[in-house]
């Protein structure tokens, strides 16, 4: 094999190899594309499920008695507060001027502080009773809050798939430059290859002329075992009974 024809068959191999070294390529970005998409929809996920279970988590009955219990306490000094004030008050206006007895100051403290007791008692049955409700309240809102963030979520995850689309469908486009590349190779070793072969072709007809010297014609018995050639080179001897055909 000349080295024309060797050189037209490494054209031809290294088109092929370019093209699929490209389309190769091509897959392994895609792929990769493919991962990151997956990564980011699973980290999207899990956020959403956390969110659900930490809601969730809040309605377990301890900590659900444990909130009622806070909420209560808070109702109860936010109904005393101006209760107690009001006690102070009116205590300073009945006070009854000039020299009383001791039984009646202590009778007076008595009455005041059981004026307290009875204002402290109905505040704490007032936020207990009302705690509930504030309870029930506090977790619609958790619960509407969560549904939010998570349809949040949901909304990130279906913009973060459509990009990601899109980021697939052209990390799986087959580089046009290394294709033509390719192309143009193949092509340059076929015709390399065709010239090889019609070069060789003409190669073989001349040395058969040239052996054979010019005017050379087929042989055809004429009768007889000898040979007859007419229009041969002088350097050849044609037996008789065979002629050249004309």
């Amino acid at each position: 094999m000349d080295p024309f024809t060797i050189a037209a068959l490494v054209a031809m191999v290294a088109g092929a190899g370019v093209q699929y070294k490209a389309s190769s390529d091509a897959q392994k970005r895609q792929q990769q594309e493919i991962r990151t998409g997956l990564a980011s929809q699973k980290e999207l996920q899990l956020k959403a499920e956390k969110r659900a279970l930490d809601t969730a988590a809040t309605f377990d009955t301890p900590k659900r008695a444990e909130e009622q219990a806070v909420i209560a306490d808070e109702l109860t000094q936010e109904m005393m507060a101006p209760v107690s004030e009001s006690q102070n008050i009116r205590a300073n206006q009945q006070t009854t001027q000039g020299d009383v007895s001791n039984d009646y100051t202590t009778a007076k403290a008595a009455s005041d502080v059981n004026a307290i007791k009875t204002a402290q008692s109905l505040a704490k049955l007032l936020g207990k009773s009302s705690s509930a409700n504030r309870l029930r309240m506090n977790e619609g809102i958790r619960v509407l809050d969560a549904g939010q963030d998570i349809d949040r979520l949901g909304g990130f995850s279906r913009g973060q798939a459509g990009a990601d689309g899109v980021a697939i469908q052209q990390a799986g486009q087959v580089d046009p430059g290394m294709v033509l590349a390719g192309s143009l190779l193949q092509s340059a070793g076929s015709a390399g290859m065709m010239m090889g072969g019609g070069a060789a072709s003409s190669g073989a007809t001349s040395g058969l002329k040239a052996s054979t010297g010019s005017g050379t014609q087929l042989f055809q018995p004429t009768g007889g075992m000898g040979l007859n050639m007419t229009g041969a080179s002088s350097g050849f001897k044609m037996p008789a009974g065979l002629r050249i055909l004309g």
